[in-house]
């Protein structure tokens, strides 16, 4: 069971709190709480204390302190809720790459644009897998690409979206740099979006474009695995079959693609 008793006792006395004074202070309320949590005090799945004792601690109203809550909650650093008081998450993603995806959403870009940006990392990525992965990174990438073209066979398409996206959340992994996986992590919902084919055909779904490059990975040959990634990109980027899709603003066709993938998760009976 987690830990979720009360937390006054999890927290410094109130003489490490400081008594805030001046402008925004919520926000220096929130600065001074996501600085303890980032510390570990508390770790995840503990309490942090109420508001009526954050209020006496911080010496502010309660006004200031549910401000300051709001976006610790925003950032996804607690979670709050009638029985279970003032919480503590496990580190997640969810909430970058939720932002992301929003950011995106409102910036005007294509989809195009977007996949774009997405193909420029993950060529260059390609080189550094190639020189780092390992047999069982080789191994797992084979494993999801063999149940990605069955999927695409028998038309599962939900299968599908599943494996292709392991194959390529593979590459980043095999390049064994936990600071990079973390940085790109927020970008997994994109690299889901931007994967998704216009329409659920084989033809559409290209998975003759994958083999060369997890052959070109498991010989270490650094420029091949960077030519095989950017002709897999520009396979698609410049198929007809994409074009309306691809110069369909992101907010736009990632919705469109959502739809898609909820639709195949959910067939009709």
């Amino acid at each position: 069971m987690p830990n979720t008793e009360s937390t006054s006792s999890l927290l410094p006395e109130s003489r490490g709190y400081p008594r805030l004074g001046g402008i925004r202070l919520s926000d220096r309320v929130a600065a001074e709480l996501q600085l303890r949590i980032l510390r570990g005090e508390p770790a995840p799945r503990e309490r942090l204390p109420t508001e009526a004792e954050l209020c006496d601690l911080f010496g502010v109203s309660r006004s200031v302190v549910r401000d300051a809550l709001r976006t610790l909650v925003a950032r996804g650093l607690i979670r709050m809720g009638a029985g279970q008081g003032i919480v503590v998450t496990d580190p997640s993603d969810e909430a970058f790459g939720e932002a992301l995806t929003l950011l995106l959403a409102r910036s005007g870009l294509t989809m195009g644009e977007v996949t774009e940006a997405r193909a420029s990392i993950e060529i260059q990525m390609g080189p550094l897998t190639a020189s780092r992965g390992t047999t069982e990174d080789w191994v797992a990438m084979d494993r999801a690409l063999t149940a990605f073209g069955e999927a695409v066979v028998e038309g599962d398409w939900q299968r599908a979206h599943g494996e292709h996206l392991a194959f390529h959340l593979a590459l980043l992994h095999a390049i064994h740099s936990p600071a990079l996986e973390i940085l790109l992590a927020p970008m997994h919902e994109i690299t889901l979006l931007s994967s998704i084919p216009p329409e659920d055909t084989p033809q559409l779904w290209d998975v003759a474009a994958h083999p060369p490059i997890l052959q070109a990975l498991r010989e270490r040959d650094t420029d091949r695995a960077r030519e095989a990634l950017d002709e897999h990109f520009r396979r698609f980027l410049r198929d007809e079959r994409y074009a309306r899709f691809e110069a369909t603003p992101f907010g736009e066709a990632g919705n469109e693609a959502l739809m898609r993938l909820t639709a195949d998760s959910n067939p009709p009976e």
